[in-house]
C-alpha cells in the first residue's frame, strides 16, 4: 500500500490490494476496431513493439483511446479515459480528485508501467502513481498494451503498458464545463501549449445521509511541446507539469476534517530520431519527478489515525504537532533504440538506462523521531527483438532482455509470439514471456509498512486470442494467464508486504462491435477473471478486480451536415471480488454494481458543440473500494470547440 497518504491509508491500502493499480483492438485490418465509441481509424501505434507499426500487425493486444474519444466522452483525466478499456479495471476512492488505481488483467497498479511519450514517469518507487492526477488536455492518444512487456520495457511492466502520447497537432481548441457537486473545468489547447484546470467541491451525501466534506479536489495541468526537422534528424521536445490539491476525508466510517494531499508531477523529454529507408534510430533523454506532501492537524484532528506512527512496543503515541509526511521520486532516463528492416524482417534493439533517488519522510513517530531517509536506485538494460512477416499474413517474433535493477537484482526476460491465419476471416494471436518486477522503495523501506526482505516478482505471462474481423464489425475471444512466484501482497492488520510463494491468475475476454449502420454502432466487452489464486494458502488473491466485468455500449455518430452531434450510452457492470479470506477488511471486498452513463451533443455553431453528460443514471450508491462510496447521479454541461 501507499502508507504515506495518511488519512487515505484505508483507500491506499485498498488500492494497492485492489489494483495496486476505448479503444481500438489490434486486428488484421484497421477498420474493425474494438472501441467504446466511434473513432477515426488508428493506422499506427508505437507502444506494442517500441516501433512505429500498423495496428493490424501488432501481435500484442493493444487498445487505443484517441483525442476524439476523450472529447466525445468528456474524459477529464487519464484514469477516466482508461475505465472502459477491455481488460482494465479502474478503482476510485471518491469523486474527482480522489485516488485511483489501475488493474490490467488482474494485475496491480505497480505491475502496469506508465509512460509519457515512451519514457516512464516517476512515482513508482514511492507507490503513488495515480492516473487521476494526469489531465487529458494536450493528449493525442493513449495506447494500452495488455500482457507482460518485460522484454521490451523491463521491470514494472508485468501486467502491461500505458503510454500517454502528447499532442503536437496544429490546431487550437477550448472547452468549458460545469456540473454536479461543484465540478468546473476549463481547458485550452494550442499547437504548442495546453492548459486545463478542474475543481470540484464534492460535497455529496453519503448513504447514511451525512454530507461528505473535506473531499474537494483541484487539478491544474500545463503541457508544451514542439517538433523540428533538421534534414534526416527530427527533434521533439515535450514537457508537462501538474499540480493537485485534494482533501482526504477517509472512509464512510472514519472521517478526518484536516487531512490534505498536495502532489506535483513534472516530466521533460527530448527525442532525436533519424529516419532512413530501412532504419529508424532514436535517442530519448528525459527527467521525471513526483513530489507528494500529506498533512493533517493531529492536535485538532484526532482521527488522523496514522500520525504519529506507533513505534515498536505498543506504547500510545504522545501528542504531536501538526503532522506532515513527504515523499519524493526523481529519475533521469536515457534510451537508445534502433529499428532495422522492412515488413518481411525487422530487428528492434536498444539500451535503457535510468537512475533516481527517492525520499521517504513519514513524519514524526511516537518516540519523537523523524526517520527521514533517501534511497538511490538504478536500472541498466539491453534488449533485442526479431520479427518475421510472411506473404500469407502470418507474423512471428522472438526477443530477449537483460536487465539489472541495482541492489534488487536482475533478470533475463525472453518472449515469443505471433499471429497465424486460419482463413481469410479468422486468425490466432499468441504471446508468451517471462516477467520481472523489483519491489519499490516504499515496499522495502517505509517505516511501519515495509519489508526489506521482499524478493522480486518472477512470473510467466501468456495470452491467446481468436480474432474474427469480419464477424459483425469485429470480434475477439481471448485467454490470458499470469503465474509464478513472489507476488507482492499486504495482509491485515499491519499490512506489511510479503511475497506469495506461488500464484496463478487466469481469465477470458470477449470484445465485439457491430458495423456502423445509419450512424449507429453497438459494442460489448466482457472480462471474466475466473482465477486469481494464492496457491500456497488456497485463497483468492486479494483485490485483483471483479470476477466478472462487462461494458455494453450504443452510440450514434451524426452526419456533419446536421445540427445533432450524436449520442452515446453505456452500461458497465462489475461483479464481486470473489471468495476472499473473511478476515480481510471491507475495502478489499466491494459489492457488485451496474453503472449507466450517457451523453448527447448538439452543434450550436459549425465549430462549437454543446454536450450534456449524465453519469450513474441509475443513482447506484456503489463503492469501487469498500467503505468509499461514490457520489451517485451527476450531470455536466460542456461547451467545446471542434
Amino acid at each position: 500500500m501507499t502508507p504515506l497518504v495518511s488519512l487515505r491509508a484505508l483507500g491506499a491500502a485498498a488500492l494497492f490490494l485492489a489494483g495496486s493499480a476505448v479503444p481500438a483492438l489490434a486486428d488484421p485490418t484497421p477498420s474493425p476496431t474494438a472501441t467504446p465509441s466511434p473513432i477515426p481509424v488508428i493506422a499506427h501505434v508505437v507502444s506494442s513493439d517500441r516501433a512505429d507499426e500498423s495496428l493490424a500487425n501488432a501481435t500484442r493486444t493493444t487498445f487505443v483511446v484517441t483525442a476524439g474519444d476523450i472529447a466525445r466522452n468528456g474524459y477529464t483525466t487519464v484514469s477516466d479515459a482508461l475505465a472502459s478499456v477491455p481488460g482494465v479495471t479502474v478503482n476510485r476512492v471518491g469523486a474527482f480528485g480522489a485516488m485511483t488505481a489501475l488493474s490490467i488483467r488482474g494485475g496491480t497498479s505497480a505491475q502496469a508501467l506508465v509512460l509519457v511519450d515512451g519514457l516512464p514517469i516517476a512515482g513508482a518507487q514511492i507507490g503513488s502513481i495515480d492516473l487521476g492526477q494526469y489531465a487529458t488536455a494536450g493528449v493525442e492518444r493513449i495506447e494500452v498494451v495488455e500482457g507482460g512487456g518485460s522484454t521490451l520495457y523491463g521491470s514494472g511492466s508485468v501486467g502491461g503498458i500505458v503510454n500517454i502520447i502528447t499532442s503536437h497537432a496544429a490546431h487550437t481548441g477550448a472547452s468549458v464545463s460545469t456540473g454536479s457537486f461543484g465540478e468546473r473545468t476549463l481547458s485550452l489547447e494550442t499547437p504548442f501549449l495546453s492548459f486545463s484546470r478542474t475543481y470540484a467541491a464534492n460535497g455529496y451525501n453519503l448513504p447514511d445521509g451525512t454530507t461528505r466534506t473535506n473531499s474537494d479536489g483541484a487539478l491544474t495541468s500545463v503541457r508544451t511541446g514542439f517538433t523540428h526537422h533538421l534534414g534526416e534528424i527530427t527533434a521533439a521536445f515535450s514537457a508537462d507539469l501538474s499540480d493537485q490539491h485534494v482533501g482526504a476525508p477517509g472512509s464512510d466510517t472514519f472521517f478526518s476534517a484536516t487531512s490534505r494531499q498536495f502532489t506535483v508531477d513534472r516530466d521533460v523529454r527530448i527525442t532525436l530520431s533519424q529516419q532512413k529507408a530501412r532504419s529508424t534510430l532514436s535517442l530519448q533523454v528525459g527527467e521525471s519527478a513526483q513530489h507528494l506532501l500529506f498533512t493533517c492537524d493531529t492536535p485538532v484532528d484526532a482521527t488522523c489515525f496514522n500520525a504519529p506512527f506507533p513505534t515498536p512496543g505498543g506504547t500510545p503515541p504522545p501528542p504531536a504537532p501538526p503532522y506532515a509526511a513527504f515523499t519524493d521520486d526523481q529519475r533521469a532516463m536515457a534510451s537508445i533504440n534502433d529499428v532495422v528492416g522492412d515488413e518481411h524482417h525487422r530487428l528492434i534493439y536498444g539500451v535503457d538506462l535510468a537512475r533516481g533517488d527517492t525520499r521517504i519522510d513519514p513524519g514524526t513517530l511516537s518516540d519523537g523521531t523523524d526517520p527521514f531517509s533517501v534511497y538511490a536506485y538504478a536500472q541498466a538494460a539491453a534488449y533485442a527483438q526479431s520479427q518475421w512477416g510472411f506473404a500469407n499474413g502470418n507474423r512471428f517474433y522472438a526477443g530477449l532482455r537483460a536487465e539489472r535493477d541495482g541492489a534488487q537484482g536482475g533478470a533475463f526476460s525472453p518472449s515469443l509470439g505471433g499471429a497465424v491465419h486460419l482463413s481469410d476471416a479468422l486468425f490466432v494471436r499468441a504471446n508468451a514471456a517471462t516477467a520481472f518486477d523489483a519491489p519499490s522503495a516504499t515496499l522495502l523501506y517505509f517505516p511501519g509498512f515495509a519489508n526489506p526482505n521482499l524478493q522480486p516478482e518472477r512470473l510467466r505471462v501468456a495470452d491467446v486470442a481468436l480474432v474474427a474481423p469480419s464477424v459483425l464489425g469485429g470480434m475477439t475471444l481471448g485467454w490470458f494467464s499470469t503465474a509464478g512466484s513472489n507476488l507482492f501482497i499486504s495482509n491485515p492488520p499491519n499490512f506489511i508486504p510479503e511475497n506469495v510463494g506461488h500464484a496463478s491468475i487466469e481469465g477470458v475476454t470477449l470484445n465485439a462491435r457491430t458495423r456502423r449502420e445509419r450512424g449507429v454502432s453497438a459494442s460489448l466487452n466482457v472480462t471474466d477473471l475466473y482465477r486469481a489464486q494464492d496457491l500456497d494458502a488456497q485463497v483468492r488473491l486479494p483485490g485483483r478486480g471483479p470476477v466478472l466485468q462487462s461494458t455494453l455500449g450504443l452510440d450514434y455518430a451524426a452526419p456533419a451536415s446536421t445540427r445533432f452531434d450524436g449520442f452515446g450510452i453505456s452500461a458497465t457492470s462489475k461483479g464481486a471480488q470473489g471468495a476472499v479470506d473473511p478476515t480481510r477488511p471491507l475495502f478489499d471486498q466491494p459489492a457488485a454494481y451496474t453503472r449507466v452513463d450517457a451523453y448527447l451533443g448538439y452543434r450550436v455553431a459549425p465549430h462549437a458543440v454543446l454536450t450534456v453528460r449524465a453519469r450513474d443514471l441509475g443513482n447506484e450508491r456503489y463503492a469501487e473500494v469498500g467503505g468509499f462510496p461514490l457520489p451517485g447521479r451527476s450531470f455536466t454541461l460542456e461547451l467545446r470547440t471542434r
